[in-house]
């Protein structure tokens, strides 16, 4: 019903009990190890202050609590999300986190609005291949993007690759030595922690939940480690700008509207992104499970989210796979872990924030380009490559369109690929002669499973998709040729069992085709017609044909038998 996903749930908090809220405080414990320095690293990659990714995990967890429908989700920035909004605001005179206020905004009411009407669907029009090549493409444009940061080079902000790599390329002479080598050596104990602290840990002997707390706290340990050689080298090293303590304080973005206008299409990108990639990880962390995934509640936990972190100093949040996975594994319940991790930043904020200034931003930017790796699904575009050569190439066209042109257009011309490739596909239907070998217990088709046409005069055709304007006069020409294949016709049976639905353009192709079979003797008969089909098509003057329960019923009606024609007289 419209509007019911805004109404709040306490069922998380109707099944909160005291060992449960022990295990979300554990699970939240462990999320903020990751999380705290993880906010600040996807800030920078937005070009915005550290604070404002520490500040964007304070609200969203706590109306994901009420709003939500996965007890895993872990909001806060995420890294495809903050790419996007560096892109775009960097386009705009207004003030980075202005301008990435306004996004977030936008991009939240335009979710709340998804969920409020139960539009969540349309976003399935943007397809896997899509997602595969964009993601893929965008995880290169990160690591391009931070790799100045990393190396200590001064440069621009590019949207692109030939952008990136040029300013890359005319910086290099800048390179700072003490700056490039603490980067590349936390980038290399990130690459490897990743990889083989948690085997390491359990070979140790470290039981649960500390084995998973002690290996997801090497990306903190690492960066407070480049923090310390920054301080005991001599050459001076960048660091992230300094954070005020304390809450942050509310605000609205009072602008003029052609700002706003000019951020739309930005934020209608993030807000996709949002929740395409948010409806993802919920979907993975439920398994098999997904009775109580809710998509239109999910777009409203995340509208809410973003509007709510935007007027209180953050910026755009989504879903993080690899934390909302932290939570399950370290024994969360319900999203009040999420919660509890807010607490800690909380904590973080009040104790912690004059040592967040020793923090190199280099070791931020090595944070960030360690973890873009997961955005690039080998086995999935492996599988897909296997599954259909021209969605294997609709991913390469929107890796290379992603790359080339940054990542709004580049998801916009993807997802224009994605839907002409379905256009097409779906406008070339299969239309096939079929037959019988088994006394016409099954029917299968003639050419492909080289199955003898014994039906004749009688004809039956099988149309293998739902008949709509793009696709009609396809039908009609197939099914025309079809008949002139064979000699003395006298019925036409279309098999209709796979045709789900008929637009007034079908039907009317339908309707011209039973009077033109009629002017050359052919009567035409529907079989296995689904009832809503067949209620389309009788209006149009579908009434002058027989419709028939089974094609075995039709062929009987036309006088054939199981064991051959039967004579006509």
């Amino acid at each position: 019903m419209t509007g019911k996903a805004f109404v709040p749930t306490g069922r998380w908090l109707a099944s909160l009990s005291g060992s449960v809220a022990f295990k979300d405080a554990i699970a939240g414990m462990v999320l903020s190890i990751l999380l705290v320095p993880q906010a600040m690293a996807y800030a920078q990659l937005a070009g915005l202050p550290p604070q404002m990714g520490l500040f964007a995990a304070l609200a969203p967890p706590l109306l994901y609590l009420f709003f939500g429908t996965s007890p895993f989700v872990s909001l806060g920035p995420v890294a495809l999300v903050s790419l996007v909004i560096g892109e775009a605001i960097g386009n705009t005179p207004l003030a980075p986190a202005i301008g990435a206020e306004i996004i977030a905004i936008e991009a939240g009411i335009l979710l709340l609005l998804l969920g409020g009407f139960g539009l969540g669907r349309l976003v399935n029009f943007i397809s896997e291949p899509v997602l595969l090549g964009f993601t893929a493409a965008s995880a290169v444009l990160i690591a391009a993007s931070q790799l100045p940061t990393l190396l200590g080079i001064d440069s621009s902000r590019a949207g692109d690759l030939p952008s990136a790599l040029s300013a890359l390329l005319a910086g290099f002479a800048g390179v700072r030595p003490a700056t490039a080598i603490v980067g590349t050596v936390s980038l290399v104990i990130l690459l490897l922690a990743g990889r083989y602290a948690a085997p390491m840990l359990w070979k140790m002997g470290v039981k649960p939940p500390f084995r998973l707390a002690l290996a997801k706290s090497f990306p903190l340990a690492v960066i407070v480690g480049a923090g310390v050689a920054a301080l005991v080298v001599e050459a001076p090293i960048p660091t992230v700008p300094s954070i005020e303590g304390g809450l942050p304080q509310p605000a609205f973005p009072f602008v003029p509207l052609n700002f706003w206008f000019q951020l739309l299409p930005s934020a209608l990108a993030v807000a996709i992104i949002i929740f395409v990639t948010a409806t993802a990880v919920a979907k993975t962390l439920a398994g098999e499970d997904r009775s109580n995934l809710n998509s239109s509640r999910e777009a409203v936990a995340l509208g809410a989210g973003n509007v709510a972190a935007a007027l209180t100093g953050g910026y755009s949040v989504g879903a993080s796979l690899s934390r909302s996975a932290l939570v399950r594994d370290s024994g969360g319940r319900t999203p009040l872990a999420t919660v509890f991790a807010s607490f800690a930043v909380i904590a973080v904020l009040f104790l912690l924030a004059p040592l967040l200034a020793y923090l190199p931003r280099t070791a931020l930017a090595a944070l960030v380009i360690s973890a873009v790796f997961a955005l690039v699904k080998w086995h999935d575009i492996a599988m897909v490559w296997r599954h259909d050569r021209v969605e294997g190439l609709i991913i390469a066209a929107s890796f290379a369109a992603t790359l080339l042109f940054g990542v709004q257009l580049g998801l916009a011309i993807g997802a224009v690929l994605g839907l002409a490739h379905f256009l097409w596909f779906s406008s070339i239907p299969r239309v096939t002669v079929v037959g019988s070998n088994d006394g016409g217990t099954t029917f299968r088709s003639a050419r492909r499973d080289g199955v003898s046409v014994k039906t004749l005069p009688v004809l039956v055709v099988r149309i293998d998709r739902s008949i709509y304007f793009g696709n009609s006069e396809y039908c009609e020409d197939r099914i025309v040729a079809h008949v002139a294949e064979y000699e003395a016709v006298e019925h036409l049976v279309l098999d209709m069992r796979a045709v789900n639905a008929v637009d007034a353009s079908g039907a009317a192709m339908l309707l011209r085709l039973v009077q033109r079979m009629r002017d050359n003797n052919v009567i035409v008969h529907f079989a296995a017609t689904h009832e809503p089909v067949a209620s389309k098509i009788k209006p149009y003057g579908g009434q002058r044909s027989d419709f028939h329960r089974t094609v075995s019923d039709a062929l009987e009606a036309c006088g054939v038998r199981e064991d051959g024609p039967i004579p006509y007289t």
